[in-house]
Formats: C-alpha cells, structure tokens, sequence
C-alpha cells in the first residue's frame, strides 16, 4: 500500500536516510524502532511530504508520490501526526478539530461564520473527537487539556482527513505513565477500524505489544523488518539497539 524505493535524503553531503527500501502492507500495524538519530523521524518526513527525497521513490497504491506535497498526500489519504503539538492553545477542543474538518473538506478555515456553514465540518469533528475519547471535553480549551489528551486530539486532527494511512510520530512522547496505556489504546482503535497504521515508537513494551512488523533503522538504513519474534531475536538488532543483555 506504502511503499519506499531506495529511499535517501542528506543534507550538506551528509546521508540522513540511505537506500531504504520498506513496503507497509495494506492493514498492518508497523512500528519503527531504532536509536535516536538513526533517521526515524526523516523517514516519517519523507513518507508524508514535509521532505522531499535526494534520490528514491515513495508510492502509495501503486502510484509515484515522490514529487507530490504534502498537503496533497493529505487529500490522497496519508494522515500524519508529529513529536510536536501542533494544536491552536487557545481555541477550544471542537474548534481545533472544526478547523481540521473544515481543511479536509476543501471549505476556509472560518470560525465565526454562520453555523450552517459549519454542519458537515462539526459532525465530522464530533465523529473523530468521540473515536479518540474526547467527546464530551468539546468546550475545553486546549491549554487546559492533560498532555495525553492533546496527542489524541492530534490524532482526531489527523483522522478528519479521513486518511487510509496514519503515520504517527512517537505519540506516546512526553506523555505521563498512567497516561501511556490510554493512548495506545486508541491507536489500536483506530488500526483496529481498518487503517493502516505506520508508528514510530521508543517503548519495546507498547511496539512488542501492538505491531504486526517492526522496521529497525540504524544510522539511516533500514536493519531488518519483520514479525516481532524474529525481530527480537535478530542478533544485529539485539547489538545495534537492545543491547548485547536483550
């Protein structure tokens, strides 16, 4: 469904990324792992438009996306959340998902226009916002929202695109421990609704747990991606990321 061809990206001669070469199958739950600065987040980059690539190819259901932004790739249904928040503070939680809804339906992002503009943008807010667990914190402003709650309202943001494809990028980072498990938990929801879910993620407990495949990346090249077991026994993975006591 998701396919990369020897995909690189660098940077002042640098190689970032180098030849990786993944296929990310229709349905599937892949998680990303490997050492920080081993191109994690580059990949995701490269995979939702924010970069384009040095030299490679990105297809996405049989097409060539390469050269198409991201803003495009949006409409064409790779939904992305990202390590930052990226979420209006001072708006409430409806009207950021609003504005989300409003973007992927082609109308202007318009706050104070009559409601009957809004009809179709707020139902579809409400349906992703419900999905996510945020359904009855509509009218709370998102500065007052817990960390936890605002990745998933990223989430909701992304999922108003309607996306076959969501990438999401560490969204368990800088979330509380009592906090994790509840985040997770709408992930797999949201895999679980029949999207195919591509996760970059650093907590072996929550990948083992939830992926199909993992991709291990290391010093900007894809190591090895398989089925959890065999990933766990690799012993390349064990030295380049688990370490030698794994």
């Amino acid at each position: 469904m998701l396919e990369t061809v020897d995909l690189s990206w660098s940077v002042g001669g640098f190689a970032i990324v180098s030849d990786v070469g993944l296929r990310v199958r229709r349905g599937e739950f892949l998680t990303v792992i490997g050492p920080n600065g081993a191109g994690k987040s580059t990949l995701m980059n490269l995979l939702s438009g924010v970069y384009r690539p040095s030299s490679g190819a990105v297809h996405f259901d049989g097409q060539d996306i390469t050269k198409m932004g991201a803003a495009h790739r949006v409409r064409r249904g790779l939904g992305r959340t990202f390590q930052t928040s990226s979420l209006f503070a001072g708006l409430t939680v409806l009207e950021n998902a609003r504005l989300a809804a409003q973007a992927a339906l082609g109308g202007s992002m318009n706050l104070w226009g009559r409601p009957s503009a809004h009809d179709r943008a707020t139902e579809r807010a409400r349906e992703h916002l419900e999905e996510v667990g945020l359904h009855d914190m509509g009218g709370n402003i998102v500065s007052d929202l817990p960390y936890g709650d605002k990745r998933k309202l990223e989430i909701a943001l992304a999922l108003c695109g309607r996306p076959r494809v969501l990438l999401l990028d560490e969204p368990t980072a800088g979330v509380s421990a009592e906090d994790v498990h509840s985040l997770i938990d709408v992930v797999r929801a949201v895999h679980d609704s029949g999207r195919t879910v591509v996760m970059v993620e650093h907590r072996m407990d929550l990948v083992l747990d939830a992926s199909d495949r993992i991709a291990v990346m290391q010093d900007g090249r894809l190591l090895l991606c398989d089925e959890p077991d065999e990933v766990m026994s690799d012993a390349r993975v064990q030295a380049a990321y688990l370490g030698p006591e794994f």
